[in-house]
C-alpha cells in the first residue's frame, strides 16, 4: 500500500538540474546547455545518474523487495542479475522527483528536482491535476513512494504479465487483455502509462541532451531480426545504460532492458477521438475509451502519414514530448529521430520492434491502433505504483 503525506509548498528544492537546448533539424549542431546544480556538467556525466538515483531490485514471490548487491562489498552490482531465478521479477526503482518543462519559441527547458516540498509550477511523474496540485492514485495528496519499472519487457505466465529473465517477451494480446494480465498480479501493478514514460524521457533528455537517440545510445535490437530475443543479453554488462551500433543486440538504459527496442510497448491510459484530438488521464480511469474519464484534451492535432518525425513538440508539463508538428523524413535523421505518426480513435503504442529500423526511438510515438488490435510485435511493460 502507498504511503502519502502533504508536502509544504514552500520548502525550497535540495538540488535542481536544468538543461536548455533548441529544437533544430541537425539535432547534433546544437549542444545542450547545462544550469542550475547541472551547471559545469557535459551531456553523459554519470553525475546524472547519481541525480537519478535509480536502483535495481528484485520482488520475490512474497513480495518482499530486496536489492541486488555484491553479498562482500555491499555495492549495488547489476552483474547479480545471473544469479536470479526465472521466476524473479527484477525492477528498477525511481525515486520521487519533480520536472518542469517550458517552452519559449524554439527554445525548451527541462528542469528536475528532488527537492522534498514543491512550488505550484512543479509536477510529479505520477499525476497531477489541472490546478498544480498532486494527483496519486486518486487521491488528493503526494506520493512519496518510488515508481518501480520492470527491468524487462512483460511475459505471460498464467494469464500474468512478469518480468523474468531467460524469457521471450510475448505479445498478440490486446491493451485491455494487457492490463488485465498486470492486474492479475497484485494491487498497484499496471501497465505503463504516457508520464511514466515521459519521466525516462526526461532523465534522457536530461543526462544526454541530443533527441538524436540513435547516434547517442545506439541502434539496439532493431535491425533486420526475425522475432523478439529472450530477456537477458544485458545482464551481464555492468554500466546502468549499455548499447552498441548494430541494430542486432539488445541494449539498456537506466537497466531497463529494451525500453523502446525489441518490440513495441502499449501506452496506457491515451487515445484519439474522430478529430485527432488526444486524450489521456491520470486516475480513476477504466479500461475502455471514454472522453468523459479523461482529465486532459490536446485539440492540436497533427496531420502525419508513415515516414514522418516529430519537428516540434509542445514541452510543457501536462504534455511533455507530444508532437505539434513533424516533417516527412524517411530516414528519421532530423529533429526528435523518431517516427511520429496519430491516426483518428487509435489508442497508442511506442518504441520499436526488432526490425523496424531508423524509425526506432526513445520519442516513437504511434497512434494507430484499435481496441481489438493484437500482434506478435506489440506487448508491455509492467510497473508498479
Amino acid at each position: 500500500m502507498l504511503t502519502l503525506k502533504n508536502f509544504n509548498k514552500t520548502t525550497p528544492p535540495s538540488r535542481t538540474f536544468t538543461v536548455s537546448r533548441t529544437e533544430t533539424s541537425s539535432p547534433s549542431s546544437f549542444n545542450p546547455v547545462y544550469s542550475d546544480d547541472a551547471a559545469g556538467l557535459t551531456a553523459g556525466s554519470t553525475d546524472f545518474d547519481d541525480f537519478f538515483w535509480y536502483s535495481a531490485v528484485k520482488l520475490a514471490s512474497d513480495w518482499t523487495e530486496s536489492a541486488i548487491v555484491n553479498q562482500s562489498t555491499g555495492v549495488l552490482d547489476i552483474t547479480q542479475l545471473w544469479t536470479l531465478t526465472s521466476w524473479d521479477n527484477v525492477m528498477i526503482k525511481f525515486p520521487v522527483r519533480w520536472i518542469k518543462m517550458s517552452k519559449s519559441w524554439s527554445t525548451i527547458t527541462l528542469s528536475i528536482t528532488d527537492a522534498t516540498g514543491r512550488e505550484s509550477e512543479w509536477y510529479q511523474y505520477y499525476a497531477f491535476q489541472k490546478t498544480g496540485d498532486i494527483e496519486a492514485n486518486a487521491s488528493t495528496t503526494v506520493a512519496t513512494t518510488p515508481l518501480y519499472m520492470w527491468a524487462y519487457l512483460s511475459y505471460t505466465n498464467w494469464s500474468k504479465l512478469q518480468s523474468w529473465s531467460w524469457q521471450t517477451p510475448q505479445g498478440n494480446y490486446t491493451m485491455w487483455n494487457a492490463i488485465s494480465y498486470a492486474w492479475a498480479n497484485w494491487t498497484w501493478w499496471t501497465i505503463t502509462w504516457w508520464y511514466q514514460r515521459q519521466l525516462i524521457n526526461a532523465y534522457y533528455m536530461m543526462k544526454y541532451g541530443n533527441p538524436d537517440c540513435q547516434s547517442v545510445i545506439g541502434r539496439w535490437f532493431v535491425d533486420g531480426n526475425s522475432a523478439a530475443h529472450a530477456t537477458w543479453w544485458t545482464n551481464s554488462y555492468t554500466n546502468a545504460s549499455w548499447w552498441e551500433t548494430t541494430g542486432k543486440y539488445q541494449c539498456k538504459l537506466f537497466w531497463l532492458e529494451d525500453w523502446r527496442w525489441n518490440q513495441y510497448q502499449w501506452v496506457w491510459w491515451m487515445f484519439t477521438d474522430w478529430s485527432k484530438n488526444m486524450y489521456t488521464a491520470l486516475h480513476d480511469f477504466t479500461a475502455n475509451m471514454s472522453t468523459s474519464e479523461s482529465q486532459y484534451k490536446n485539440a492540436g492535432a497533427i496531420t502525419t502519414t508513415s515516414g514522418y518525425c516529430m519537428s516540434s513538440i509542445l514541452w510543457t508539463n501536462k504534455w511533455m514530448f507530444w508532437p505539434t508538428a513533424t516533417v516527412d523524413n524517411w530516414n528519421y535523421n532530423t529533429y526528435y529521430c523518431g517516427s511520429a505518426d496519430v491516426n483518428a480513435s487509435r489508442l497508442a503504442r511506442a518504441g520499436g520492434d526488432w526490425g523496424y529500423g531508423s524509425g526506432a526511438g526513445v520519442f516513437f510515438l504511434d497512434v494507430a491502433y484499435s481496441t481489438s488490435s493484437a500482434v506478435a510485435y506489440l506487448g508491455a511493460r509492467l510497473m508498479f505504483l
